[in-house]
């Protein structure tokens, strides 16, 4: 159910990001915004300590929202940064590179999950560590976004 929830809400940021996003704004600057969603989401996961449902909802909801633009900014902000010709090659590699991302995650964070301690009493669903990695990698996205910007 989380997941289905977690697509859904992906779905409904890239829309909105698509529908109020004006032609000539920042899109590195809505890149961040959206990472910032995400690492908020990751944060309020690491609160929920893996039972308090509110705070849970709350961060797959941000997480959701911020993430389906994850997919939808890079070849945006590509178009704008590369001359027409390198365009495609560019997106072709923003692809890879992000398919890549997105096939070895899983294992990256089975792996944080399994080699860090589990607090006493904690629930199985706490995983702070976790969600810790996943913040940090949301915050590193930020400050690429940023330090890509023109100035």
């Amino acid at each position: 159910m989380a997941m289905a929830l977690a697509t859904a809400l992906a779905i409904a940021g890239r829309t909105l990001v698509g529908w109020i996003m004006p032609l000539g704004a920042d899109r590195r600057l809505v890149a961040c915004a959206s990472c910032a969603l995400q690492m908020t989401g990751s944060l309020a996961f690491i609160a929920a300590a893996g039972s308090r449902v509110p705070l849970l909802c709350l961060g797959i909801a941000l997480f959701g929202i911020g993430f389906g633009n994850s997919t939808s900014l890079p070849p945006l902000i590509a178009q704008v940064e590369f001359v027409d010709e390198d365009v495609p090659r560019v997106v072709a590699l923003i692809v890879a590179i992000a398919q890549a991302a997105y096939a070895f995650a899983p294992a990256v964070f089975g792996v944080i999950r399994s080699l860090t301690p589990h607090a006493e009493g904690a629930t199985s669903g706490a995983a702070p560590y976790l969600f810790a990695a996943a913040a940090l990698a949301q915050g590193l996205a930020i400050a690429a976004f940023a330090a890509g910007r023109r100035r």
